[in-house]
C-alpha cells in the first residue's frame, strides 16, 4: 500500500530544466587551460566566455599589483521540481475536487510546493471546492440574490429563488401580511397559509417540517445521501444538517479532501535525520535518513561511523555528520605520561 501512495505523489511532481552560470575568478590568461570550473560546472565554449579585461592582483613586499587577466564562464543544467498544475504542497496533492478543474472551475487553488489548496472562489460561490453558492444567492452562476423578506430562499446552484413565506405573510417576497391568520389555532409546527387553489387560510407545516397524520414532524435530509462519502451526516433541526469529515479527513463535509500529515511540519519529522511517508488519510511516519539508527522509541540517531582506520591510531575519532568523521584530535598529554612512566 505504502508504494502504491508513492508512485501517486511522483506523477504529481513536474521537473523543469535551467541553466545555471558563473564564472571563474579572474587569473593569468597563461594558464587558462588549467583554470577548473566550480564542481559540478562545465566550461561554456571559450569564444563566448572569455573576459580579457578582468583584473587579478598579486602580492609584492611593498604593493598590490594589479594585472589584466582572463576568466570564463561555467554552466550546469539542474532539474527543479515543482507540482503539475492543480496539485499543491511538498507531496503535491490534489487540489479541490479535482486536478483538471480545480474548485469546481469556479475559483482559483493555491496551488504549486509552496500551496496549502485553499480555494478562493468567484463572486457568490462558496464552499471548499466553490461547489455552493454564498447564503443568500442562487442561480447556476449564484449571481441572484434572494429577497424573501419573512420566509425561506430557495437558495443555491439549483435555486429558482422562490419564497416560502412564514405563517402570518404572503406576496412574492413575504412582505404582505395577513390578519386573518389570528383567528385560527394552528397545531405545533404548523402555520396560517393561503392555499394557491383555494385561496382560503389553513394550517400547514412550517418550512422545514412535514406531515405525518395529524403532526407535523422535522424533515431529516440525513436520509438521502447530502454528505461527502467521507463524511457523516447529523441532523440538526427541520430540514436542516451538518456534514462532518471523518477522520483523516478535512473539508466542508459536502467535500472532503483526505489530510497529509507530511504537508503540515514534516508530519513531525526532524529534518536533519527523518523523513515523513504518506500511509493513507491522516496517516503517516518517519523514516530516519541514511546515517541514522532508529532509537527503540521512534527517534533517530546519528549513527557511528569510526572505523579502526578513521584516524591515527594515537587520536580521538567523532562523528559529526551522516557518514562524516572529523575532529580526530591527538592524544599527545596521554602519550607524554605513558613516555614519562617508562623512563622512571
Amino acid at each position: 500500500m505504502k508504494d502504491t501512495f508513492l508512485f501517486f505523489f511522483f506523477q504529481n511532481f513536474c521537473s523543469n530544466s535551467t541553466v545555471l552560470r558563473t564564472r571563474t575568478m579572474c587569473h593569468s590568461c597563461t594558464i587558462s587551460q588549467l583554470i577548473l570550473c566550480p564542481s559540478g560546472f562545465k566550461p561554456t565554449p571559450r569564444s563566448n566566455s572569455v573576459c580579457l579585461f578582468c583584473r587579478y592582483y598579486i602580492n609584492t613586499p611593498s604593493m598590490k599589483l594589479p594585472l589584466s587577466g582572463c576568466s570564463f564562464e561555467c554552466y550546469k543544467e539542474v532539474e527543479i521540481k515543482s507540482c503539475c498544475p492543480g496539485y499543491w504542497g511538498p507531496d503535491c496533492i490534489e487540489c479541490p475536487d479535482q486536478a483538471a478543474r480545480p474548485c469546481s472551475g469556479r475559483g482559483i487553488c493555491s496551488a504549486g510546493l509552496g500551496g496549502n489548496g485553499t480555494c478562493s472562489c468567484q463572486e457568490g460561490f462558496a464552499g471548499t471546492a466553490c461547489e455552493d453558492c454564498a447564503p443568500g444567492r442562487y442561480s447556476p452562476t449564484c449571481s441572484s440574490v434572494c429577497s424573501c423578506v419573512h420566509g425561506l430562499c430557495a437558495s443555491g446552484i439549483v435555486g429558482d429563488g422562490r419564497c416560502t413565506c412564514f405563517s402570518g405573510y404572503t406576496g412574492p417576497n413575504c412582505d404582505q401580511e395577513l390578519p386573518e391568520c389570528a383567528a385560527l389555532s394552528c397545531q405545533q409546527n404548523s402555520r396560517c397559509i393561503e392555499e394557491a387553489l383555494t385561496g382560503q387560510l389553513v394550517c400547514q407545516c412550517l418550512p422545514g417540517y412535514q406531515r405525518a397524520g395529524a403532526k407535523c414532524l422535522s424533515i431529516n435530509p440525513c436520509l438521502q445521501r447530502v454528505c461527502h462519502a467521507q463524511a457523516s451526516c447529523v441532523h440538526t433541526g427541520p430540514n436542516q444538517h451538518l456534514c462532518t469529515c471523518n477522520e483523516g479527513y478535512s473539508g466542508d463535509g459536502r467535500v472532503c479532501m483526505a489530510i497529509d500529515p507530511c504537508q503540515t511540519d514534516r508530519g513531525g519529522c526532524a529534518a536533519e535525520s527523518a523523513r515523513c511517508v504518506y500511509d493513507g488519510p491522516g496517516r503517516s511516519h518517519c523514516e530516519c535518513l541514511s546515517g541514522f539508527d532508529t532509537l527503540s522509541g521512534g527517534g533517530c540517531s546519528l549513527k557511528n561511523s569510526c572505523t579502526p582506520d578513521s584516524c591515527h591510531r594515537n587520536a580521538n575519532c567523532s562523528t559529526v555528520g551522516p557518514g562524516q568523521v572529523e575532529s580526530c584530535k591527538h592524544v599527545r598529554a596521554r602519550s607524554k605520561k605513558i613516555r614519562k612512566y617508562k623512563k622512571i
